[in-house]
């Protein structure tokens, strides 16, 4: 009688063992989980970053004499479209809205599609496809962005036509240019938190452009 009490208290242990084995798995499973939903969903960044930066900026003027067309002078509203996918694209429109509020050279507006003529000056972004490499706590990036803008809405910036510019309006002045970026960052950094640091840093370098254009002191 004793031995079988010993002995069911031994296959209790065993099984008491067995569901504590079970709920430590299931625990770092969930931890595992938890951990790389957090990486691609969450937007954090604790990370040391080696970022490097070309651009090619062009600008043309047409009828001007020393004063800046009229819709550049009255800060009027900008057109702002953007060409490409995913979430760099839509981290980058974020980015230039806020940057072109802070320069202070006129408000937003977001349309959706390319056309050849907008109402009102017009900024237009071609994202390309980034190169990158991206792990939790290692990332590798390199991508190219095309930015045109025109005080006059004329929308054939972006290279691939010749750029034709209609100044009968009065004076026009037009910009392209090629933005290059190269990053390696490392330290605790989300897929979403990545993107913004690059939209972040390309907002800088467009707006900066812009803030030439506008003759914006910095």
């Amino acid at each position: 009688m004793e031995g079988s009490q010993i002995k069911g208290n031994l296959q209790d242990a065993d099984e008491k063992e067995r569901a504590a084995r079970h709920r430590r798995l299931w625990i770092l499973l969930a931890s595992i989980v938890s951990f790389f939903v957090a990486f691609w969903w969450l937007d954090f960044r604790l990370a040391a970053s080696n970022t490097q930066s070309e651009k090619n900026v062009t600008t043309t003027s047409i009828g001007m004499a020393e004063q800046l067309p009229d819709a550049m002078q009255r800060r009027q509203t900008i057109n702002l479209a953007l060409a490409g996918e995913g979430p760099l694209v839509i981290a980058l429109q974020k980015a230039l809205a806020v940057e072109i509020k802070k320069a202070g050279i006129g408000d937003i507006e977001l349309v959706e599609a390319f056309v050849s003529k907008y109402q009102g000056p017009v900024l237009v972004v071609k994202v390309g496809k980034p190169g990158s490499l991206w792990m939790p706590f290692f990332v590798t990036s390199r991508l190219t962005v095309q930015a045109g803008y025109s005080s006059s809405g004329d929308n054939t910036l972006l290279g691939e036509t010749p750029v034709t510019v209609d100044n009968s309006a009065g004076p026009v002045i037009t910009m392209y240019g090629e933005y290059k970026v190269t990053d390696r960052s490392w330290g605790l950094i989300s897929r979403p938190g990545y993107y913004h640091m690059l939209a972040d840093d390309l907002a800088q370098q467009i707006v900066a452009s812009l803030k030439d254009l506008y003759r914006v002191s910095t």
